[in-house]
């Protein structure tokens, strides 16, 4: 009852998205006050809220073939936006009990946006589409390590399948560009706690989003994994905006038992209605413009989900051994930030940044309760290479109180652990130091350092010191 009770809420809201959309079609829509996409990372954050400047259609990306970025510049004049792009991420250990095991994971990913006002007059409705493939090794099962760390992001979600669908949605603009309503088969992470920094760094546990979101809410659907959802997004006044969504929650997304290859469109695996609202101000200060991003968000996802402790009559399940109760709901909250503190250009990405953060979610039901990190960001830091970035970050993650106290039981009894472990789990911190070159027209190197204290959470576990490289190349 309860998820065909969520799915109708879903068909509603997604058949009130439609009907929005095409009363609005034709209405003239101007100025828009979307930001801009990562310099650094594939492009899958078009629409995220990042700053005043107004976003095209398609990514303003550089081409490495000349010949093909003058004819993508031709295509864009006539409503029609293409971007193929490679990423490659490798890592090697250099201790933690694997030293001298390597990994090597890359996307190659395609982008087709279409603006509907030049192809057929239907003004401010454009449409996104995305598919990759990716293929590789994740070098942190190497070390039995299956929480939100990952020495290589790119890894995941789509690993080893030919072609992978990511995304493919609309969005309408109204009321001169500050009301916008998405809606498709969509991530959540491409709008909510979504920066364009976070992909400064080649770690899972920062990149895309705050990891601790996706991995302690099946909820929160992450790149490259979608589900059929809404979104508004208002500005109610220049440099602030509130956005809210609905989104299909399926635990099973990425996976055999639904679909590795996002083509599949059903919604037999769905088990309820995922519902994010944030509230965000951008502004700027002194007469360098030196812009903030301020955002704090809510949700709530109405699905069921086994307790982490509590067993069907509220005694601890591992010591009675009955079936772990049921609990309805989960509530996740996200408190970020991040600040230019010196000017290097004019783009909103060029300066010096520093970055923080807040995550939490329900220890009865998630396997993290908190996830803290802070970062420093510096693009353009020398004035020769002004395309340059420097960054270090710093992050933390502890494991949900609940989860932790039944590991302790059946530790203590010699049973196998609950949440992919050997050892009642604690906290993991991750600290990374990356460089990204830009070498030459569309391409960048970043060598990159990683350790990890306490891997997949665990004491027991020594810490891993890493080197990486990434490479971007956009064709």
């Amino acid at each position: 009852m309860m998820f065909t009770r969520s799915l109708a809420l879903l068909a509603r809201y997604a058949l009130i998205a439609s009907a929005l959309l095409g009363f609005f079609a034709g209405r003239p829509a101007h100025a828009q006050y979307r930001g801009p996409i990562s310099a650094t990372a594939p492009t899958f954050s078009l629409d995220t809220p990042t700053a005043y400047e107004n976003t095209p259609f398609t990514p303003p990306v550089e081409h490495m073939y000349q010949p093909w970025a003058n004819l993508v510049k031709d295509l864009n004049r006539r409503g029609i936006g293409i971007v193929v792009d490679y990423t490659s991420e490798s890592a090697l250990a250099l201790d933690g009990g694997n030293a001298g095991d390597a990994g090597y994971a890359h996307q190659i990913g395609v982008e087709l946006d279409l603006d509907w006002s030049k192809l057929v007059g239907w003004r401010g409705f454009t449409t996104h589409a995305v598919a990759v493939n990716r293929a590789g090794h994740n070098m942190a099962a190497d070390f039995g390590d299956r929480s939100l760390n990952g020495f290589q992001e790119i890894y995941g979600g789509g690993g080893n399948v030919g072609v992978h669908l990511v995304y493919v949605y609309g969005t309408q603009d109204l009321w001169g560009g500050r009301l916008q309503i998405a809606a498709g088969k969509m991530p959540v992470n491409i709008d909510f706690s979504a920066s364009p920094l976070f992909c400064t760094f080649m770690n899972k546990s920062m990149c895309g989003n705050p990891k601790s979101l996706t991995r302690g809410d099946p909820g929160y659907g992450t790149y490259p994994g979608s589900t059929y959802g809404t979104r508004f997004r208002l500005w109610p006044m220049h440099g602030m905006y509130v956005q809210a969504g609905l989104y299909g929650v399926n635990p099973d997304l990425n996976t055999n038992r639904y679909d590795r290859t996002g083509f599949n469109f059903s919604t037999n695996r769905y088990t309820g209605i995922y519902v994010p609202v944030e509230f965000g101000l951008i502004p700027t200060f002194g007469p360098h413009n030196l812009v903030g991003h301020y955002k704090f968000g809510v949700a709530y996802d109405d699905a069921n989900y086994a307790d982490n402790y509590l067993d069907i009559y509220n005694n601890p399940a591992p010591l009675t051994r009955k079936p772990f109760r049921t609990d309805n709901g989960k509530t996740q909250i996200w408190v970020e930030g991040d600040q230019m503190l010196i000017r290097n250009g004019h783009g909103p990405l060029n300066g010096l940044y520093v970055m923080a953060g807040l995550v939490r979610n329900d220890p009865r039901t998630s396997a993290y309760l908190y996830q803290f990190y802070g970062a420093l960001v510096d693009r353009g830091i020398f004035h020769s290479r002004p395309q340059d970035t420097f960054g270090i970050e710093l992050s933390r993650t502890t494991a949900s109180p609940d989860l932790v106290a039944a590991q302790r039981i059946d530790y203590a009894l010699g049973r196998k652990l609950p949440g992919n472990t050997t050892y009642p789990q604690s906290h993991l911190t991750v600290l990374e130091v990356t460089y990204s070159f830009h070498v030459t027209r569309g391409l960048s190197m970043q060598p990159d350092y990683q350790r990890i204290m306490r891997p997949n959470l665990q004491r027991n576990k020594p810490a891993i010191d890493a080197i990486g490289l990434k490479v971007h190349a956009v064709f």
